[in-house]
């Protein structure tokens, strides 16, 4: 099987093929990411496709000697904040697996803040109270939304997002601790938390 880093050298010499082994090894990572900001297929598959564009045109500035998936990582999530400043309506995914072993600090990732069950009955109702919570953290202005999922939904630690939003390490912290806050706040105020 042929490195990122030989597809990549192909793709500078604009060879196709190399461009489409490269992306079919991560496209699966890439719609994942791009659905679990926009909940819908057809909007995931035209946002992977905005996406493969940029990173065509990307590749000639690309440093071989970085590794290619927190650079992909970066473009896609660039392209879904430039397309969220064209829609009017704004979903994230709860799905994801979620950091199970909570925050620094101890506190725990939204997910293991609700109550799940065994039986159907408090299964409908962890379900009804995750879709619920999908609402609430779509409602969140969008730099603390992308904050929180990077963080929870793709585990990325601060200093990656911070890289992957070219903000300042202190800004994401920030961002994830007032959107979990904020959460937190809504969550109350809906009955889907208590103090």
């Amino acid at each position: 099987m042929e490195t990122d880093i030989n597809l990549i050298r192909r793709c500078k010499k604009n060879d196709a093929d190399a461009f489409n082994i490269l992306l079919s090894r991560y496209e699966g990572y890439l719609y994942r990411l791009c659905f679990s900001f926009t909940r819908n297929k057809e909007e995931s598959l035209d946002m992977m496709q905005e996406v493969y564009i940029r990173v065509l045109r990307g590749f000639k500035n690309f440093d071989e000697n970085r590794p290619l998936l927190p650079w992909l990582k970066k473009v896609a999530v660039n392209t879904m904040i430039n397309s969220r400043k064209k829609s009017s309506r704004q979903e994230v995914s709860l799905e994801g697996e979620w950091n199970q072993k909570g925050q620094e600090g101890g506190e725990a990732s939204p997910e293991n803040i609700l109550a799940g069950g065994e039986d159907t009955e408090e299964s409908v109702l962890f379900e009804d109270t995750r879709n619920h919570v999908n609402g609430l953290i779509a409602e969140l202005p969008e730099q603390y939304r992308i904050a929180l999922v990077l963080r929870y939904h793709e585990e990325m630690s601060y200093e990656n997002i911070a890289n992957t939003l070219d903000q300042p390490l202190g800004t994401v912290k920030n961002s994830v601790f007032r959107a979990r806050n904020m959460l937190r706040k809504k969550m109350m105020a809906y009955g889907l938390l208590e103090v």
